[in-house]
């Protein structure tokens, strides 16, 4: 039983002690109840990107299809022979973590029951256990608390999972472990989220981040638009014609503004676009507006042969994308942009959606759960491009995703990086299957177009080392979207007046992650 931590040391040794002994006997009795469960789930999803292997020297599981001669095996970076010898590694969550990972008992749920799963295979084939606790902390005061921990040099906890946009600062400190030549992770598997782990970091031989599919929150806070296919089959006669679209690579920024025009009708008869209509979509001026804008391939940085980040936004590309989202988001007949707190927009954009009355809804993958009792079918698909000329798609991610961090004084290196890779590989096997199939698929997934969707919405993720370290690159990231709520697409001069502080900024911080192992 994975069980949050007691508040005294003498309790807490009795609490591991605890799962040593009795590790075993719990994972015959449950895993094994659920193991026939989760290979049915797998036949139903087969997850983009999975390989044969034979490696004889790592673990491997083997999940059947219909027919025996399509059997599918995949090997996670643990030697099959590793044995933890009861070690129980002790995870430090954040309460949003927590709530999603730590699973004490089988409840019934589908999705619930195989995360539990996926820990006890874990364990079993590890022969470790697994305190996660609840640290009590969410995504606004995890910084301090990790903080405080680690610069006492406390070695309680092996493992942390902080998010994004608090606990990710946090690496420039110092805080976090140099994991790019850890033992047993495989960044080069699709578990493993490479591309973005590098983002979070300075250099190429140097990642202190971990982004995979050990949590749904990967999959679950990707950014995406839904769509009302009632809406779309009346002016447009086909309502699955909007996957179409995206597929041809023809969803762009002039083609999203061109529906929203086509839909709009003054309900209110007040002669301005209000939330009394029936609009193309409902904007709020932060996370929507932001999404818009990095998934047109807005860049502020790139980065040298070294890995070594330097400012790119001053561009005439740049330029035009901030020109065309202020276009869009304050000239579009169609488009109400709102200027209140985002959960007022959030209940406005909501209400409009679910009623018939809107077009578009940005959400993410987790969204479902809010339209659940949408009357009309409805669909998903990702942001817009810029132009046609735009080779891909792409999803942003929720600024609350849990990432993992081993902290600079682990005493399990080894261990840990183990758990975590075995917990990935789970994850991407098991858990996110399942989560498609009940969390996503049952409400809007119904045909082979769909799914694609979902494949591009993940498989397309973008940021940018200036959004997750935000003041260490002079706010840059966020001056296009504030440019855009004030009235004004023009940014170059805005950027001109930032620039010096942005550059200075960001040396200060190349120089902190110069100086880390």
């Amino acid at each position: 039983m994975w069980q949050q931590r007691m508040t005294s040391s003498t309790q807490g040794s009795v609490v591991k002690e605890m799962a040593r002994i009795d590790n075993t006997t719990r994972i015959i009795k449950r895993f094994e109840a659920g193991a026939l469960l989760c290979a049915m789930l797998w036949q139903l999803v087969s997850c983009a990107g999975t390989q044969p292997q034979t490696d004889e020297t790592t673990t491997s599981v083997s999940t059947e299809t219909d027919s025996a001669d399509n059997e599918i095996t995949e090997s996670s970076g643990v030697p099959a022979d590793l044995d933890l010898d009861g070690e129980v590694i002790t995870v430090w969550c954040t309460t949003e973590a927590y709530d999603i990972l730590a699973l004490e008992e089988q409840t019934g749920d589908i999705l619930d029951d195989t995360i539990y799963m996926a820990n006890s295979a874990v364990q079993e084939r590890l022969n470790c256990g697994i305190e996660f606790v609840n640290s009590g902390y969410g995504s606004s005061t995890d910084t301090a608390a990790i903080s405080t921990l680690l610069l006492a040099d406390d070695t309680t906890y092996d493992l942390y999972l902080p998010v994004q946009w608090s606990g990710g600062k946090l690496v420039s400190q110092g805080l976090y472990l140099n994991v790019a030549d850890a033992p047993y992770i495989s960044f080069d598997k699709p578990w493993w989220d490479l591309d973005y782990m590098k983002e979070m970091s300075v250099g190429n031989e140097k990642i202190f981040t971990l982004v995979g599919d050990y949590s749904r929150h990967r999959t679950e806070m990707l950014n995406c638009i839904y769509y009302n296919k009632q809406l779309y089959e009346d002016f447009y006669g086909d309502g699955d014609g909007l996957y179409q679209v995206v597929l041809d690579g023809e969803f762009t920024l002039e083609r999203y503004k061109q529906i929203c025009e086509d839909v709009y009708v003054d309900i209110d008869n007040d002669g301005a676009v209000s939330l009394g209509d029936r609009l193309g979509a409902v904007q709020c001026w932060n996370g929507h507006t932001m999404a818009l804008l990095y998934c047109s391939e807005l860049r502020i940085t790139e980065r040298d042969e070294d890995g070594i980040p330097y400012l790119v936004m001053n561009t005439e590309h740049n330029m035009d994308i901030i020109r065309s989202v202020y276009e869009l988001s304050r000239e579009t007949t169609g488009i109400f942009y709102g200027t209140e707190v985002e959960s007022i927009n959030g209940e406005h954009q909501t209400e409009r959606f679910l009623s018939d009355n809107a077009m578009f809804y940005y959400g993410s993958m987790g969204s479902s759960s809010t339209l659940r009792d949408m009357r009309s079918d409805y669909g998903v698909i990702p942001y817009p491009k810029y132009d046609e000329n735009q080779e891909n798609y792409h999803s942003m991610i929720g600024e609350t995703m849990t990432f993992a961090a081993l902290p600079y004084n682990c005493q399990k290196v080894d261990a840990v990086c183990a758990f975590i890779e075995e917990l990935a590989f789970e994850g991407y096997h098991n858990v996110l299957p399942t989560y498609y199939e009940t969390v996503l698929k049952t409400k809007y997934v119904r045909d082979d177009s769909s799914g694609q969707m979902l494949d591009i919405i993940r498989d397309n993720l973008v940021t940018d080392i200036a959004l997750i370290y935000g003041s260490a690159f002079g706010d840059l990231c966020y001056a296009p979207r504030e440019l855009i709520k004030s009235g004004s697409g023009e940014f170059a001069a805005k950027y001109a007046s930032l620039e010096s502080a942005a550059i200075a900024s960001s040396e200060e911080l190349i120089e902190q992650f110069t100086e880390m192992d």
